[in-house]
Formats: C-alpha cells, sequence, structure tokens
C-alpha cells in the first residue's frame, strides 16, 4: 500500500469511518464519489485490517485497499489497527480515534449504524458515537492536535436498515461505485472459486447492493441513493434552499 497522505492544513470536508478495509466502499462509496466531484475533502479511517476475514489475506486485502483508495481519489485514508473482531467503545479506542478525528478536522463524521447485525460495525458506530462529544473536551487525552469538534456525526447503513435522514444521490457514479466493490475482489463471488462462504459472497450480493441503492433512490425521487442517518437534526437557515438546491444534505 502506498505511503499514507499527510491530512490537508486546513482540514478534510467529509470523515467516513469503517470498521473493515471495504465498509466504507461498499455502504457509501457513492457518497464518498460525489463529494470528490464536488471538491470536497474526503478521508476514510478504518479501524482494523480486516485480518479475521474468511476470505483473502492480509497483502491481498492491502492491495484491494490501495486500489479502492485510488479510484475514490481519497485525500487521506489511515488504519488505526485496533483489532479485528474487537472493535467496542473502549478506552483505548475513544483515544485512537479522539486523535484521528482531531488531527483530520472533518466538518462531517460517517460511521456504521449502531445497531448494525455486524458486531465490529456496531462496535464502530457507538465508538465513533462517544468518541465524537469528546473530540471537543480540551482536557480528555491533551498532548496531540487540539480539541475540535464537527459539525455533524452521521451512520451510514451496513447490513441493518434504518429510517435515513437523507438520501444522497449517487445515480451519476453508479458504475464507479461498482468498479469499488468490484476492487475488493477477494471477498466477493467467482464462479470455479471455493473458498469459504460469507454474507458478501454470495452470487447475489451485488444485486442486493443495487437493489438497496434503487430503493432508497426512488424514495428520493432518484435512480440510486445511499441513505444517511444523523446523530442529530442539522439546523438549516434556508430549509427550502436546503431541499432543492446541491449538497450532501
Amino acid at each position: 500500500m502506498p505511503p499514507e497522505k499527510r491530512p490537508p492544513a486546513n482540514g478534510i470536508d467529509l470523515l467516513a469511518i469503517a470498521a473493515h478495509p471495504d465498509d466504507a466502499e461498499l455502504a457509501i462509496g457513492g457518497t464518498l464519489l460525489v463529494a470528490k466531484e464536488r471538491g470536497l475533502r474526503t478521508a476514510v479511517v478504518d479501524l482494523t485490517r480486516g485480518e479475521l476475514s474468511s476470505r483473502g489475506d492480509p497483502s491481498t486485502r492491502l492491495a484491494e485497499t490501495a486500489a479502492a483508495t485510488a479510484l475514490l481519489g481519497l485525500d487521506h485514508r489511515e488504519n488505526l489497527d485496533l483489532g479485528d473482531g474487537t472493535i467496542r467503545d473502549r478506552d483505548d479506542a475513544r483515544i485512537a480515534l479522539v486523535g484521528a478525528i482531531r488531527r483530520l478536522r472533518p466538518r462531517v463524521v460517517l460511521a456504521p449504524w449502531r445497531d448494525d447485525l455486524h458486531p465490529d460495525h456496531a462496535g464502530a458506530g457507538e465508538l465513533a458515537y462517544r468518541s465524537f462529544y469528546l473530540t471537543g473536551i480540551r482536557l480528555f487525552a491533551p498532548g496531540g492536535a487540539p480539541a475540535y469538534r464537527p459539525a455533524q456525526l452521521g451512520y451510514y447503513m451496513g447490513h441493518t436498515p434504518f429510517e435515513p435522514s437523507v438520501v444522497v444521490d449517487i445515480s451519476a457514479v453508479w458504475e464507479r461505485k461498482l468498479e469499488l466493490v468490484r476492487a475488493y475482489g477477494s471477498q466477493f463471488h467467482r464462479p470455479g472459486v471455493s473458498r469459504p462462504p460469507t454474507k458478501i459472497s454470495r452470487p447475489d450480493f451485488v444485486a442486493f447492493l443495487e437493489g438497496r441503492a434503487r430503493e432508497h433512490g426512488v424514495r428520493a425521487g432518484v435512480t440510486f441513493g445511499e441513505p444517511i442517518r444523523w446523530q442529530d437534526p442539522p439546523a438549516v437557515a434556508d430549509p427550502v434552499s436546503w431541499i432543492v438546491g446541491e449538497g450532501l444534505g
């Protein structure tokens, strides 16, 4: 994997927190692509290296993550290496994630839904929720980057559905989203290749992703969409422009 880039001096616009490499791409890869097309600065912080994965191996996962990172055009990506299968809200994990958020200074943070079926996904969402407040507490974990709290925390959908606050229109980047999925080839179905089965290695998994994107898209009046649920309702000065104008919601 190429050396990790230094984050922009003036911070990141959109930060995705992921329990494993490939989580952000599968769940909100289109959102990250749309944000980049709009000139926003994007980043991903992976919490583990996916070392317990039933398919692939560490070197393959590194290469796949590098390929997906290039496709996304991320301004920054790093891995906190907190241990696959152990992600939960604990002190050392809080300190690590708070430190990353303070260094990156994102305006908006997206994390896995806190009630997801996968324990690491749910743990990552809970960790993000608890760490979000602590990022602005000056005396918590001092000695690194100064205290800073992003404007908003939101959640993206993994295994378990939720009622979204907003749907991001990813219609224009849908084919590129599929490229992100294909970048993680070791994790998905390949005809004639015998590997341990997983939830995402089913032959119909890509069709499932498309069905979910179409379902949320049609609710929002577009072809393909990715759902986001805000932790707290955002304050807006002009609700008409917020709805009619362009943006991530």
